[in-house]
């Protein structure tokens, strides 16, 4: 992000707010869906979690990492506040996991992952998480899930204006603003973010040491989404996202070290357009994106200084037909070109074309519904194996749904795996290999509660496993396709809720049991056979109890980790606890909200990622407003 960026930023903000003033006619017209379609984000069979809405407006000022986190349990590999996150579902690695932003896969082709302390919730109108595979729809990385952030048009808001801030210890505080405009044919909606902390907590390196204080650990994030939507006709509609946003970071040191100087900035450019086309029975979508990002990693200690960026181009064209009213085809096709540069790579730049065609067939009924998915993919010329779904669903009874799926998923080596210098191993082959699930959802509503239960079994094995591993005949470590795991468990999500005209209660709750093992042994780095994944929890679970009455609001939430191997032994189990308070009253007619937070609850010591700290007790107020005008 240019430095004469931001003010322009503001501009585009600021822009929006005369429209508070005006007034016209509403003309409400159907909605057009301009994301992507339900065969690809809620396949039958699948274990499907999703929030919009005021679900995630309480959240904005969280990272997608820490709203998931606390909202489903899954585990994140955070590296301490305000670092590196990353996820592991259903003992998948970090690179296993697709993230898309209304449609489009935006993890790094170079590391293969993305960090998700760097995804703000305040940039989504919908964030749906799918629980598994879905290669043979997303393509590469779809292995252990799915997280989909998506935006929405709103053409039933004439002029709204959401303001939220919030300040905390260790030097944190967080701004958003947004701003959005609706008239008959014509809607924008402007986001903008900033925020900072010093991240300078006390934590205590090893039992029997004094505390000591974090250093180097202070960080800062500034961003801006813009969307435009135009709507020439009721059936058609043309969208277009612009997503900057400019990070800095100090990386601080281990609990072993005694200082650090280095630090990291990243920019991110991500702009798509959208055009979506319904006519009679058919719907037909052509989209296109360009992402533009880069790191910069410096060390003064060692005199490091290594930057690097990527451009990435996608384009999809995508037709869906629904024939005597139970039948849906869709068809699409996808090209990615993506051009990464960096110092490391032989001649400091790699490049990947990737081609793919892909079609999905379902048949729904009032209570069963299917879907066979396929997916053929041509990276560099080269053929990926075909890749297949199935996936079905069956309502027995109002209270009772089972669903069943079989999935072929895969992930491709990054840039980094096949051209780093050295290490790099351009004969590598996909991660590939299979996997299936059972699922079912209990459901029973009566007076003013409502019930929910659901659970699904899944096992997955994958061949081909990608490891960076040293060499006895080498200095230097290099990747290989030498590990093999399977993974296999249980997901477990409860919801009780009870209502009267003053009273809310809410009762959220989960265990997941995860068992992701090596199938084979490997010498180096030393693995034995049936040995569980690094940084890879066989048990999890969590509770969350929430309270209202009238505008007072109580919500208590406590969550389980149980211990995980590392390279240098294990990391014991670890509990937490948060505790918020909330005051709400309308303004003018409009919501406006007050809270209280207190992290970590009971202070407890622990670590995520070994010999790295994490934050003791800590606290957040907070303050949001809602002025609008229809």
């Amino acid at each position: 992000m240019e430095k004469n960026s931001i003010p322009f930023l503001l501009f585009v903000l600021l822009s929006q707010l005369p429209a508070l003033a005006q007034k016209d006619t509403l003309v409400q017209l159907p909605v057009v869906e301009v994301s992507a379609t339900s065969l690809r984000n809620e396949p039958p069979g699948s274990f499907v979690e999703k929030w919009s809405g005021s679900d995630l407006s309480e959240h904005g000022a969280s990272s997608v990492a820490d709203f998931l986190q606390n909202q489903t349990g899954i585990y994140l590999k955070s590296y301490g506040s305000g670092s590196l996150a990353t996820a592991s579902i259903r003992g998948a690695s970090a690179s296993q996991t697709a993230v898309l932003w209304n449609g489009f896969q935006v993890q790094s082709p170079m590391l293969g992952l993305l960090d998700w302390s760097l995804l703000p919730v305040h940039f989504s109108d919908k964030i749906t998480l799918q629980h598994g595979g879905n290669s043979a729809s997303w393509g590469s990385g779809a292995i252990g899930g799915v997280v989909s952030m998506d935006n929405k048009p709103d053409f039933g808001i004439k002029r709204q204006l959401n303001l939220a801030t919030g300040y905390g210890s260790f030097g944190s505080w967080n701004g958003q603003a947004t701003a959005k405009f609706a008239s008959q044919k014509v809607a924008s909606a402007t986001r903008f973010f900033y925020q900072k902390a010093n991240n300078n907590f006390p934590y205590q390196p090893a039992t029997g040491l004094p505390e000591k204080e974090q250093t180097n650990a202070g960080q800062k994030q500034k961003g801006l989404l813009q969307a435009f939507y135009f709507r020439p006709f009721a059936n058609i509609q043309l969208g277009w996202h612009t997503w900057l946003q400019q990070n800095y970071r100090e990386i601080p040191p281990t609990t072993t070290q005694n200082r650090s100087e280095a630090n990291q900035e990243d920019k991110v450019f991500r702009s798509a357009f959208n055009f979506n086309w319904h006519f009679r029975q058919n719907i037909f979508q052509a989209k296109t994106a360009v992402f533009r990002e880069s790191i910069r990693y410096r060390d003064e200690l060692t005199g490091l200084d290594s930057p690097s960026h990527f451009l990435t181009n996608i384009n999809e064209l995508e037709w869906q037909r629904i024939f005597l009213k139970k039948f849906t085809l869709q068809l699409a096709g996808n090209q990615t070109y993506t051009k990464a540069f960096i110092k490391n790579y032989s001649g400091s730049t790699a490049v990947r074309h990737q081609s793919a065609m892909f079609a999905s067939f379902r048949y729904r009924s009032s209570n069963f519904s299917a879907q066979l998915d396929g997916r053929q993919e041509v990276v560099d010329g080269k053929l990926v194996p075909f890749t297949p779904s199935f996936g079905a669903e069956q309502q027995l009874k109002n209270w009772l749904k089972f669903g069943a799926k079989l999935e072929r998923n895969y992930r491709l080596p990054t840039l980094n795996d096949l051209y780093w210098t050295p290490g790099g191993n351009p004969d590598l082959l996909a991660e590939s290999g299979w996997s299936s699930e059972l699922n079912s959802q209990f459901t029973f509503k009566k007076n003013r509660s409502t019930f929910r239960f659901s659970t699904a079994i899944f096992n997955r094995n994958i061949k081909n496993w990608i490891l960076w591993h040293p060499s006895p005949v080498q200095v230097f470590w290099s990747a290989s396709n030498i590990a093999e795991v399977w993974s296999r468990g249980l997901e477990n999500r409860l919801r009780y809720s009870w209502k009267s005209s003053k009273w809310h209660c809410q009762l959220l709750g989960g265990y997941d049991f995860v068992r992701s093992t090596n199938q084979k042994a490997v010498v180096l780095p030393k693995i034995e056979a049936g040995q569980q994944l690094i940084y890879v929890p066989e048990n999890q679970g969590f509770i969350s109890i929430e309270i209202s009455f009238g505008a007072f609001s109580g919500k208590y939430r406590h969550q389980f980790t149980g211990s995980v191997l590392t390279e240098l032994g294990e990391l014991p189990s670890f509990q937490i606890g948060e505790f918020e308070l909330g005051f709400e009253r309308q303004i003018g007619g409009e919501p406006a909200r007050l809270f209280f937070q207190i992290n970590n609850l009971w202070d407890s010591n622990y670590r995520v990622i070994e010999r790295r700290p994490m934050p003791g007790r800590s606290y957040q107020v907070g303050l949001s407003l809602n002025l609008s005008k229809k």
